[in-house]
């Protein structure tokens, strides 16, 4: 039934804290994992000159250059824990994507046959949650697909 866990990690400890519940699920049920993250992209806002219209999203040479590096450090990481799973006998990928944290994840999940979502539940601060929203809650709020949160203690 669970036979492929998204494991969403954002490079905090917080986050990394769901990693002995879906290892012990993945174990029990012989799932595969594939862990995942998002870098969001780094984009400019162009006026428009049409009125009641804020203006278009451009990605530039500069903001995709400036995507290199974090996504290289984001796969550094994503790798590092697959071999520390692997060791532990689990069938683990690793896939980083950019976009938006939410959309991104909900919409990986539905186009890769994904059977469980696994996210930590607070990587952010207070502030930023009010603000921007929480990615654990947009996609509890968005798939259609079982997700298990946990909260960092």
């Amino acid at each position: 039934m669970l036979e492929k866990i998204l494991v969403c990690l954002d490079g905090s400890k917080a986050a990394e804290q769901i990693l002995p519940y879906v290892t012990a699920e993945a174990k029990r049920a012989q799932s595969t994992l594939t862990l995942f993250r998002v870098i969001s992209l780094p984009e400019v806002t162009v006026p428009i000159s049409v009125p009641g219209v804020t203006g278009g999203q451009v990605s530039t040479i500069g903001t995709r250059n400036q995507m290199q590096p974090k996504e290289n450090e984001a796969e550094k990481y994503l790798q590092s824990i697959a071999e520390s799973l692997r060791g532990q006998g689990l069938d683990v990928d690793y896939v980083v994507l950019p976009g938006m944290s939410g959309e991104t994840i909900v919409d990986f999940a539905a186009e890769n046959g994904i059977t469980l979502i696994a996210i930590g539940t607070h990587g952010h601060n207070v502030a930023r949650r009010f603000f921007v929203g929480s990615t654990a809650d947009y996609v509890l709020r968005h798939s259609n697909i079982p997700v298990l949160t946990v909260r960092p203690s």
